[in-house]
């Protein structure tokens, strides 16, 4: 293994990038920023949201991002390290959990809300998260067996319809905050597809 390749494998540069979203809200908490000023704990709920929606975006495109990289090493440290950042994924949206159940005033709260479908798909992506969070290990890989591990995981694509609608339906600007969030997977995914098309126009009969 090459330094370049030890450097992007280190397990501590892993922690450190996957915690830097509590760094950051923490740093807006010590500078008083003022939209954490005018709504502490809305502040909070969004960022942490935000932040378990950037790691599935990123989650979902180091596969696309290897077939059309092969040699880069970063994209090589990445799939090595996806089943950590998948798991963060949970974590941070178990976080927006957190935070959302004391906002709305409890458990009733939770329940008066479910009259809303954007908060009902967030209560299904958190709840298919942890089902992929639990399995995310080799014995479940083993116990299941790899092709219906992997046909569990695939899961992973309804999390995305559950949260890019869980996102839309509450903003105010329309879909240009859940595009700007979305566009990376969107672009990697249709190249891929359209290589995928491309290579069987092309291949022999």
């Amino acid at each position: 293994m090459s330094r370049i390749s030890g450097f992007w494998r280190s397990p501590w540069l892993l922690y450190a990038a996957l915690c830097s979203p509590l760094v950051l809200a923490g740093a807006a908490v010590l500078r008083q920023e003022i939209g954490y000023l005018a709504d502490p704990a809305k502040y909070l709920l969004e960022f942490l949201g935000k932040a378990a929606v950037v790691l599935l975006v990123v989650t979902l495109c180091i596969t696309p991002v290897r077939q059309l990289f092969p040699k880069w090493e970063l994209s090589k440290a990445l799939v090595f390290r996806r089943r950590q950042i998948g798991v963060s994924v949970f974590v941070y949206a178990l976080l927006h959990f957190a935070l959302y159940l004391p906002y709305v005033g409890g458990w009733q709260g939770v329940v008066e809300e479910w009259s809303k479908l954007f908060i009902l798909s967030g209560l299904l992506a958190l709840a298919l998260l942890l089902v992929l969070a639990g399995t995310s290990n080799n014995f479940s890989v083993k116990r299941m067996g790899g092709k219906r591990w992997k046909r569990l995981h695939k899961l992973t694509y309804l999390v995305v319809a559950l949260v890019i609608y869980h996102q839309f339906a509450q903003e105010k600007t329309g879909y240009r905050e859940t595009l700007l969030y979305f566009w990376p997977l969107f672009l990697l995914e249709g190249i891929r597809l359209f290589r995928w098309a491309k290579a069987g126009v092309t291949r022999p009969a």
